[in-house]
């Protein structure tokens, strides 16, 4: 009744008929619909050309961080290529200090050298020399590894070459505290809180007496005798490093040889290198076990068996360290 009468009164005040005013009123409705629907479509427009335009924006900032990455990818590609030729390069000069395999088989025919570098280049190093009627053969451990460990290497691998065939020092305990000296000296310890050095198994062979002088600086020598391993410990003092003021010589042990015995002269990465089902350290008595083993084995065979059980016992893990096994079978 209300809307009637305000329909009656609209249409008094307009002097229309009611159905005019609602024709006019339901005209006025459509016509506002459309101006909203308008604006709306306008609006919307204009909030997607707003919306391009920062599409537009940020797919140009997108393009110049996709060009700036792929340019910093290419720069660090260089960069390693660069660092990589460097250390094959370093790897070339390393191995043409190091003793030809052939060498050292033509004094021990049963014989093998497992040298495995962590890097391309190596922080272990082994030496052979043939001085006044003995054989002096040596396996170091020196700090670090990759070029840290090379540079160690190479200075310490040119210090016993002055010592042996320079001064001309055969006896192993003398050879040790010489090089000691050396690597001071070198790397002027005495003056600076530098901790480089390195662990050294040295061994002196009399063929002749059939015997074998040992001196070793945190390494020991093994030698496995009638499938039985016996194991010669070192003195606990490095070359160089945080003892320089030991003033201990390096004790020499003498060692009667049998025939068949195998020597073992070796670095810590062989038994500390992580791996197995329970991804642990192979460690040492895991180490010796192998090699007792392997006794009915010739020595290239067992260069390559502890060669490939390393790398079964690693599989997807990282090596660790320097690898270095030297074997001989008297």
């Amino acid at each position: 009744m209300e809307y009637q009468a305000l329909m009656i009164h609209l249409s008094l005040i307009l002097r229309i008929g009611p159905w005019d005013l609602l024709l006019v009123i339901i005209l006025l409705i459509v016509i506002g619909n459309f101006f909203f629907i308008k604006w709306r479509d306008k609006k919307f427009q204009y909030e997607i050309q707003v919306l391009e335009e920062k599409i537009s924006i940020r797919t140009v900032e997108v393009l110049q961080q996709k060009f700036e990455l792929e340019r910093k990818n290419e720069l660090i590609a260089e960069k390693n290529k660069e660092m990589t030729d460097s250390l094959n390069y370093a790897k070339r000069i390393q191995a043409a200090i190091l003793p030809k395999p052939e060498i050292i088989h033509s004094t021990f025919s049963q014989s093998f050298i497992l040298y495995m570098p962590k890097d391309i280049v190596s922080g272990d190093f082994y030496s052979f020399t043939k001085k006044n009627n003995r054989v002096i053969i040596a396996a170091a451990d020196c700090t670090g590894h990759g070029v840290a460990g090379a540079i160690m290497s190479m200075i310490g691998s040119s210090l016993m070459h002055q010592v042996i065939n320079e001064k001309g020092i055969t006896d192993p305990g003398e050879i040790l505290g010489q090089l000691n000296l050396g690597i001071i000296d070198a790397l002027k310890q005495a003056e600076n809180s530098s901790h480089d050095g390195m662990d050294v198994c040295l061994c002196a062979f009399d063929m002749e007496k059939s015997e074998l002088v040992f001196a070793g600086a945190n390494r020991p020598l093994w030698i496995i005798r009638n499938g039985i391993l016996e194991s010669y410990k070192s003195d606990k003092f490095p070359i160089g490093g945080l003892q320089i003021e030991h003033k201990e010589s390096f004790t020499n042990q003498r060692i009667t040889l049998q025939k068949n015995d195998t020597i073992y002269l070796f670095s810590d990465g062989y038994a500390d290198q992580f791996g197995g089902l329970l991804g642990k350290k192979l460690m040492t008595k895991k180490f010796k076990e192998v090699l007792i083993s392997i006794q009915d084995k010739s020595m290239n065979e067992q260069g390559d068996y502890l060669h490939q059980f390393i790398k079964d016992w690693m599989g997807n893990v990282e090596q660790v360290d320097d690898i270095m096994v030297i074997g001989i079978r008297i």
